[in-house]
């Protein structure tokens, strides 16, 4: 009886843990699973569009006097024909040719393209975003937005989310732990308690099975013992009258 009702407590509890414990894994599971490629791009496009959309009304003449965002490369004036740089907001590129510069040089394909056409311009390749606006026949605006800033930032997200995952798989693991050592403790609890009740009852149906009458029962412990302690009561009332009854003939 004991073992029976351990094990059916127990399998209740644990049957709860698994079930909780599954429904965090799949929470964990949906956060660690969350595409943030999608976000890079779309930042990477909103970007790239204010960046247009600065150099149209932007004063060249003051081009090296306001510093530009983090996630902006650079905006430079480029001759046409000469391909040097007459002026940037990086002023170390200023009077040097677009091919002497490395990360220039990596998009020079785009960036040649767009100074031959006399209409504003934006190219994408893998890892920038080039804006060109024709300033006179000669001279090119073009500004540079590279990917790398929003690869970094989504980067530095899924660091913080691997985090988190890892903190709660942690806290899972304690969660599993600390359960199965409750289902374990909690049925035994309950089980000592109906027993010890079940225990007084055997007793007293015992004694009284053995003649003694000044057996009782308490009712304390629930309904239950309260209508098993009123049982006892009036069994024992009856067998104290039949025995009167047979005494008296």
């Amino acid at each position: 009886m004991k073992i029976a009702s351990f094990a059916l407590a127990f399998c209740c509890f644990l049957v709860f843990l698994l079930g909780s414990a599954l429904f965090v894994h799949t929470q964990i599971s949906a956060i660690n699973g969350l595409e943030l490629s999608v976000l890079e791009d779309r930042l990477y496009q909103e970007n790239s569009d204010i960046l247009s959309w600065a150099m149209m009304s932007m004063d060249t003449e003051r081009l090296t006097e306001a510093p530009l965002p983090a996630s902006w490369g650079e905006i430079l004036i480029v001759n046409n024909a000469s391909l040097v740089i007459e002026n940037s907001t990086n002023q170390d590129h200023a009077g040097k040719k677009i091919h002497t510069i490395p990360q220039l040089l990596d998009e020079a394909g785009p960036i040649l393209d767009a100074i031959t056409k006399s209409s504003r311009e934006t190219v994408k390749t893998e890892e920038y975003m080039v804006v060109s606006a024709p300033l006179s026949r000669n001279r090119t605006l073009l500004g540079f937005k590279p990917r790398s800033w929003e690869q970094g930032l989504v980067s530095q997200q899924n660091t913080q989310t691997g985090r988190s995952v890892e903190s709660l798989r942690m806290v899972l693991m304690v969660y599993l732990g600390g359960g199965l050592i409750l289902a374990v403790i909690f049925p035994l609890i309950m089980v000592f308690m109906s027993s010890r009740s079940l225990n007084r009852a055997t007793k007293a149906f015992e004694l009284l099975s053995l003649g003694d009458f000044d057996a009782e029962l308490s009712p304390a412990g629930g309904k239950t013992m309260a209508s098993l302690a009123d049982s006892f009561f009036r069994l024992k009332t009856s067998l104290t009258i039949a025995l009167e009854k047979l005494g008296s003939r």
